[in-house]
């Protein structure tokens, strides 16, 4: 093996390790070690019937991937080339299934503090570079220890998921959603290509979702509730924006954290947006 096919193969180990795609530059390294550039992977237990077409299966163990298939390589000399791909493919997936365990939430399918560390150090480096805006909001279910002592730790477990997924289908694609604790969790507003609304004014448009999320709670069905399932469950939380509320994800969770604990002691079901507390508003006037 030559130094130049080590180097491609580093390649690829750096992607898999990182949770980028492997398929894509590992068949270009096929093409260009058989000379079949006509080689193609085909997601399918299935191999083609089309006449003048070698197909060969690409699996590891008792994992199947696929098929290579090409008109310009026996299958003999096709073989190595399916095993080697193989192995390529099961180690990105276990990278990535290691990956998703280090940084999701089992529970919900949030991601978990350390995800919203790492993200970030990212996300402000680049706020800060491109001038850019990015909001935190701190939020905890209103009362959810008594809605653990009184109904059980599953439906507790069924309104923290079926939290994460009303939040989800609120905000974008851009935003992240961690859980940082209990029935504490961070919603990071992003959007690192700028707003899709040139019109909007940060922070307020941020607001807004965060309101529409809250109003969802309010009015969401959670059966495992029984009579008490509808507008029951309400959210306190403190919204902090960068640069104005903090300059490090520290100083952002902290302002955040301070404002959801304002809006506990005004009352609840609260969103509190900072630096000045005049600005928090009952979900019913937005």
């Amino acid at each position: 093996m030559s130094f130049g096919d080590l180097a491609d193969d580093l390649a690829l180990v750096q992607a898999a390790l990182v949770g980028r795609d492997v398929l894509a530059p590992a068949l270009e390294l096929m093409r260009n070690r058989s000379g079949a550039d006509d080689l193609i992977f085909v997601p399918s237990e299935q191999p083609s019937d089309a006449p003048g077409i070698t197909c060969v299966e690409v699996r590891h163990r008792d994992t199947v991937f696929g098929q290579l298939a090409s008109s310009k390589v026996l299958a003999k000399s096709l073989q190595p080339h399916a095993d080697w791909l193989g192995c390529w493919l099961k180690l990105a997936q276990q990278q990535a299934e290691l990956r998703r365990a280090a940084l999701v939430d089992d529970l919900t399918g949030a991601w978990n503090r350390r995800y919203f560390e790492r993200f970030m150090q990212s996300a402000i480096e680049r706020a800060g570079r491109e001038r850019q805006t990015l909001s935190l909001m701190v939020f905890d279910i209103d009362n959810f220890k008594h809605y653990n002592d009184k109904y059980g730790h599953a439906a507790g477990d069924e309104i923290l998921k079926q939290t994460v997924g009303l939040l989800k289908s609120t905000i974008r694609t851009s935003d992240r959603v961690c859980r940082i604790g209990g029935d504490e969790f961070v919603v990071v507003f992003y959007e690192p290509s700028g707003p899709r609304d040139p019109s909007s004014r940060p922070p307020e448009h941020i607001w807004q979702i965060a309101s529409r999320f809250q109003r969802q709670i309010s009015e969401a069905k959670f059966p495992k509730l029984g009579s008490e399932a509808k507008g029951r469950l309400t959210v306190s939380a403190g919204l902090a924006t960068y640069p104005w509320d903090g300059r490090s994800a520290d100083e952002l969770l902290d302002f955040a954290d301070k404002l959801a604990m304002e809006s506990k002691r005004l009352g609840k079901d609260k969103i509190i947006m900072g630096p000045d507390l005049a600005r928090s508003k009952p979900p019913e006037q937005v």
